[in-house]
């Protein structure tokens, strides 16, 4: 899945001739998505072992979570300055802005609940819950 996005990305970045701002944006995103996807990897094997997080760990997890934040407001000053033109700008928003939800997803609050994934009303309802990263690193 991660390889089609990346030769998604790359085929649309030469394609619309995007700039740096767009391509630092995406790498945020993967990054983030990267993580997320080593997490649920990790805890899998962990919960097929019956055994739990050590503390190692937790205390990575929790140097990831300090590092995301310094990029993301790193970026959010650098991607302006970088934009080669509003095209690259405007795209490289949605994608700083998708890697940000992402973050938010899975350091801080649970965006998604059910088989319906991302739904407004049931996060009105139910309010936010904290993420399994965040639970696990705060324990």
């Amino acid at each position: 899945m991660g390889s089609i996005i990346l030769c998604t990305f790359i085929f649309v970045y030469r394609s619309l001739n995007i700039g740096m701002a767009s391509f630092i944006a995406f790498s945020y995103l993967i990054l983030i998505l990267l993580q997320g996807s080593i997490y649920w990897f990790y805890r899998y094997i962990l919960i097929k072992k019956k055994e739990s997080f050590g503390p190692k760990a937790i205390k990575f997890l929790r140097f990831l979570r300090k590092l995301n934040m310094i990029l993301l407001v790193a970026l959010s000053m650098i991607i302006p300055i970088i934009k080669s033109s509003n095209k690259d700008l405007i795209i490289a928003i949605g994608l700083f802005l998708f890697g940000i939800i992402e973050y938010i997803n899975y350091y801080w609050y649970r965006l998604s609940y059910g088989k319906s994934g991302f739904n407004i009303k049931t996060l009105l309802n139910t309010g936010l819950k904290k993420s399994s990263i965040n639970k696990m690193i705060y324990k």
